[in-house]
């Protein structure tokens, strides 16, 4: 049974990965801690994994705890977003003591379009198409592109993500659109991922939470952040 805590558990996010816990993977693993805002976090450096769906400053409260920390530390799987470079280097040496994982987007459908850009990027741009991305959310998220449009801009052009053309939106109560259309001189092809519940981003988080529990014990656990498309790739392709 893997003793999973929770960071961020009164959020959207964190709720559905609570409910999740309790009810599809009951048999697997049980939630053991999720402290509320303002209480103690060193409670959760006793489980075994801990999924954190807060903010960055709670995340780099809870690492910087864990690098203070002398016993064994759980495995993280962060996915909070909003991230700045220079808030990373804790993250970065939280790393070298236990397996950290980071990603914007837990949905295997995301991640499949994230193969499947890959794949076809370089041909549609030999071709002369030109790649648009739209990335549509609920007007209450602040980051804007969103952490998977960013993912995206990377798997069509990892040299220069910077240069994809990215609209953001952000209004209603849209869950998380990502449409990428590619525009040629006389067509265009579009592809995209359309969430309708934010269950498939919680079980997607709580599967690799479990994957990383397991590396976590591992004779060559990994070193360094880990990111989603590891996961991915060891699990389906």
């Amino acid at each position: 049974m893997i003793k999973i805590g929770l960071l961020g558990g009164a959020g959207r996010m964190g709720q559905w990965v609570s409910r999740l816990i309790q009810d599809e993977f009951a048999k697997q693993a049980q939630l053991t801690l999720s402290p509320k805002r303002g209480e103690n976090l060193t409670g959760l450096l006793s489980v075994d994994v801990v999924i954190d769906f807060s903010l960055p400053e709670a995340s780099l409260l809870l690492a910087q705890a864990a690098l203070k920390h002398t016993g064994p530390l759980p495995a993280f799987v962060i996915g909070s977003t909003g991230w700045k470079l220079d808030e990373r280097h804790d993250l970065e040496e939280l790393a070298k003591k236990t397996p950290v994982l980071m990603a914007s987007n837990f949905s295997t459908g995301v991640l499949a379009l994230q193969e499947m850009l890959r794949a076809c990027a370089p041909m549609l741009e030999k071709l002369g198409y030109t790649p648009v991305i739209v990335d549509t959310h609920h007007r209450h998220k602040k980051d804007a592109p969103s952490g998977t449009a960013v993912s995206l801009q990377r798997a069509i052009a990892l040299a220069g993500p910077g240069n994809v053309q990215t609209h953001s939106i952000r209004a209603g109560e849209v869950i998380g659109d990502h449409e990428v259309t590619f525009y040629g001189s006389g067509d265009h092809l579009t592809i995209g991922h359309f969430a309708q519940d934010r269950s498939i981003f919680a079980r997607g988080a709580v599967e690799t939470a479990l994957w990383l529990a397991a590396k976590r014990s591992a004779a060559e656990r990994p070193t360094g952040l880990i990111g989603i498309d590891a996961f991915f790739k060891e699990r389906f392709l």
